[in-house]
C-alpha cells in the first residue's frame, strides 16, 4: 500500500519550514497542506478567507482556516458557509497557535499593541499584514519574526469572487504568490515605495463608485427608472470595464483604446470636456494626496488654494 504524505508547512523567503505528518493511501502521493489565520475580521479579512475557501488553483490544501470572532457578523456568516473548513476564536494567540500563514487585519493604531502582546515562532509562522500603513521593519520587529518571513499585502473586496489583484511585498516568495494568484492575481512590487503607489488607483474604489452612482442619478433626472438606471449603468461599465482589462498587460493599450474614439464622435467630445474642466488633474491630486497620507506626511486632504 503506497502512503499518501501531508506536509504541514510553513514559507518564508529562500525556505520552508515544515512539520509532517503521514496518512495511509493507495497513490503514493505528497500533499501540502497549510493552516491560515486572521487577527481581525473586517471586510478584506472575510473577502480574503472566503476566497480562499472557494478556489481550487492554490496547489497547497488549505485544511484550515482561523479567524477572530470580530466582527461577528462576518466570522459567524463565514462558519456558516465552511463549517468544514472554518473556525472562529477569540484568543489572538489561539489564532496564531492554529496557524501557519497568520494574516494581521487590524487597524493600523492596534498593529503594535496586537504584535507585541503574541508568541510568534519563527520557524513556524509567516505574517502578512493588511494594514495599509505597515512598514516590513516593524513588523519584523514587533512580532520577533525575522525579515524573511514578514510580508505586506494589500487587495480590495473582489477577491471573495477571485476577481481581485493583491499587490504582495517584498517579492520572491513563490508559495504566497501562487496563492494570491489564486484569488485573482498578483502583483509582487520592488520595494514598499513601489507598493504605495500601486495602492492608490485601489484607494479610487470609492471615486469609482460615486461615478456611477451621479450616472445613475442624472439619468433618473432624465426621467428614467431608478431600477433601470441603476443596471444599466453597472452593466455598461461592465462592459467597459471589460475591454480595458483585456490587453492590460500591454502598458499602451489604455492609449489605444482612447485613440480608437471616433474623431468629432461624442465619447472624444465627452473626455475633451472633462480634461478641459482639469478632471484629470483633480484625480492627480486626489492621488498625490492619498500617496502623502500613506507615507505619513500628510493628513491625505488636498491643499486649498491661497
Amino acid at each position: 500500500m503506497g502512503v499518501n504524505r501531508k506536509e504541514n508547512i510553513s514559507v518564508g523567503r529562500g525556505k520552508v519550514t515544515k512539520a509532517a505528518s503521514s496518512a495511509s493511501s493507495a497513490e503514493g502521493t505528497t500533499t501540502r497542506t497549510t493552516k491560515i489565520g486572521f487577527i481581525g475580521c473586517g471586510t478584506i479579512a472575510s473577502a480574503i478567507a472566503t476566497g480562499l475557501a472557494k478556489q481550487k488553483s492554490f496547489p497547497t490544501d488549505i485544511v484550515s482556516i482561523t479567524v477572530s470572532k470580530r466582527s461577528e457578523k462576518k466570522s459567524a456568516a463565514l462558519k456558516e458557509a465552511y463549517p468544514s473548513l472554518v473556525s472562529v476564536s477569540e484568543d489572538n494567540q489561539e489564532i496564531v497557535d492554529s496557524s501557519d500563514i497568520v494574516f494581521l487585519c487590524v487597524l493600523p493604531q492596534q498593529e503594535e499593541e496586537v504584535l507585541s502582546s503574541l508568541e510568534i515562532k519563527d520557524d513556524c509562522h509567516t505574517i502578512v499584514s493588511l494594514v495599509a500603513t505597515s512598514k516590513l521593519d516593524n513588523l519584523a520587529r514587533l512580532s520577533g519574526l525575522s525579515n524573511e518571513n514578514v510580508y505586506k499585502m494589500i487587495c480590495l473586496p473582489p477577491v471573495s469572487e477571485l476577481e481581485g489583484t493583491c499587490l504582495l511585498v517584498p517579492k520572491g516568495n513563490s508559495f504566497l504568490k501562487s496563492m494570491f494568484k489564486s484569488l485573482g492575481g498578483c502583483v509582487e512590487c520592488e520595494t514598499e515605495q513601489i507598493m504605495n503607489a500601486m495602492m492608490i488607483p485601489g484607494c479610487l474604489m470609492g471615486p469609482m463608485y460615486g461615478i456611477l452612482r451621479n450616472n445613475r442619478d442624472w439619468l433618473i433626472k432624465q426621467g428614467v427608472p431608478a431600477e433601470d438606471a441603476s443596471y444599466f449603468v453597472g452593466r455598461q461599465y461592465l462592459g467597459i470595464i471589460k475591454d480595458a482589462e483585456r490587453s492590460c498587460e500591454d502598458p499602451s493599450h489604455f492609449d489605444a483604446l482612447i485613440a480608437e474614439q471616433t474623431p468629432g464622435g461624442l465619447n472624444e467630445q465627452s473626455l475633451s470636456n472633462l480634461d478641459g474642466k482639469g478632471i484629470f488633474k483633480a484625480y492627480d491630486m486626489a492621488m498625490d494626496a492619498i500617496l502623502g497620507r500613506i507615507q505619513g506626511v500628510s493628513d491625505g486632504s488636498i491643499p486649498s488654494k491661497s
